[in-house]
């Protein structure tokens, strides 16, 4: 193939078995929806530039597939969603009684550096509570991104949490203006930590600022008690820094009393969104470097849109889930039966008898090849169908089919409407 007819770098081919995965965990997220009370929505692929300009944050910003369209606007292939809704739910529902609960599963688009599990399009579902500020709301976000897990069979995994409100507080005391406290964070969601604290130490007082960052950061603990005990510690001076531990504290608790699965404090944790205001949260697999899934509040975020209205959130990472599940949770086929008619005579006994199948729901798929006999059975035998329904010259002059058991061995003649009742068991 011509090499620019290629599939463009950072863009994949999903083959079928990969896609089968893929199936299976948007199935999951959607049982979850209705488990929870989420109500499915979708907004336009492509959007309004200003609206990632707003919040996103300065990685996601220069990341962004950007163009002119052709009424002059400035547009971008939607970057992340939760802007995206958060426009919908103010735009659209603002006339709906709170609190309002919004679920999606959609692509989005990044011109990020290709990597394992990084890729310039992919999936992400999305759990989303908008008009609520309990700590219930943010622990049911923490609870059901740990049952998407648990469904799925991933049982290696754990859930680091922080608390941006801890360390906008601070900021905020030592009179760090929104602008710097949104890159600094940025920089130590990217680990550039001798950036980020640089950037505090030329502002006044930034010594101690520093200092106090610093000591948080290094606060990283299973045990959530003995990590808010220290954060505590360390904070003590700062009323509202203390207040937005005894909510970190509180979502814990109720979270832990739901059944989140193991939970690791990290207080300087910061993710690279601007629009955070309170916890954070990552979802990690054991043995993967990168998460799979996270999220958090933004209370903020709606309010700059003309609505102004708490939230939290989170997005399962499709793609990235994909990596870390097991193959055995999807089936290897779901053809029940491969029917073959090995003369021409027999095609409208084939067609009938896949007709009478398929209305029934049961998956059924006919061999066009006309090909040798034992190779049809072989193709059978490789994509591990059940059944084989064969029709030659006897079977036309008889108007039945020779059934096969690929299983058993076994083999008998039947008619079409017996094969259909005898496989009527596994319709979908």
């Amino acid at each position: 193939m011509r090499d620019d007819l290629l599939t463009l770098r950072g863009m994949r081919n999903i083959l079928p078995r990969e896609k089968a995965k893929i199936n299976k965990i948007e199935s999951e997220i959607r049982r979850l929806f209705k488990v929870y009370g989420f109500k499915e929505v979708e907004t336009p692929t492509i959007e309004p530039l200003e609206l990632f300009e707003l919040k996103s944050g300065e990685e996601i910003r220069h990341r962004m597939y950007r163009f002119t369209d052709l009424g002059g606007r400035n547009v971008v292939l939607r970057p992340e969603v939760t802007a995206s809704v958060a426009k919908l739910v103010v735009q659209e529902m603002r006339s709906m009684p709170l609190p309002i609960k919004i679920g999606y599963i959609l692509n989005v688009f990044r011109y990020d550096e290709p990597q394992h599990g990084r890729y310039r399009e992919f999936k992400q579902g999305g759990f989303e509570i908008f008009g609520s500020k309990s700590p219930l709301a943010d622990a049911e976000i923490l609870e059901v991104s740990s049952r998407l897990m648990d469904s799925l069979g991933i049982g290696n995994y754990y859930v680091k949490i922080g608390h941006e409100g801890v360390l906008r507080a601070i900021l905020t005391r030592f009179g760090v203006e929104e602008n710097i406290q949104d890159r600094v964070l940025g920089l130590i969601d990217k680990e550039k930590l001798s950036e980020a604290f640089e950037i505090l130490a030329s502002l006044q007082k930034g010594v101690e600022v520093t200092e106090l960052i610093k000591r948080l950061w290094e606060i990283k603990s299973r045990n959530p008690a003995e990590a808010l005990r220290k954060a505590e510690a360390v904070v003590k001076d700062i009323p509202e820094a203390i207040e937005q531990l005894d909510n970190l504290r509180e979502i814990i608790e109720l979270a832990q009393a739901s059944g989140v699965g193991e939970v690791i404090v990290d207080m300087g944790f910061a993710r690279g969104l601007d629009y955070y205001t309170g916890m954070i949260f990552e979802v990690y697999v054991k043995d993967l470097r990168i998460a799979v899934g996270g999220g958090g509040r933004y209370d903020k975020l709606t309010g700059i849109l003309g609505w102004d209205i708490p939230a939290v959130g989170c997005a399962p990472g499709i793609d990235r889930l994909s990596l870390v599940l097991n193959d055995d949770i999807v089936p290897k086929d779901d053809i029940i039966c491969l029917i073959i008619s090995m003369v021409k005579e027999g095609d409208l006994l084939a067609s009938r008898l896949a007709g009478m199948m398929r209305a029934r729901g049961i998956p059924t798929m006919v061999d066009p090849t006309r090909r040798d006999l034992n190779k049809a059975l072989s193709y059978a035998s490789k994509r591990g169908f059940k059944y084989v329904a064969i029709i030659g010259s006897k079977e036309v002059e008889n108007k039945v089919v020779t059934l096969k058991d690929m299983e058993a061995g076994s083999q008998e003649e039947l008619k079409p409407e017996q094969i259909v009742e005898k496989l009527s068991q596994y319709s979908i």
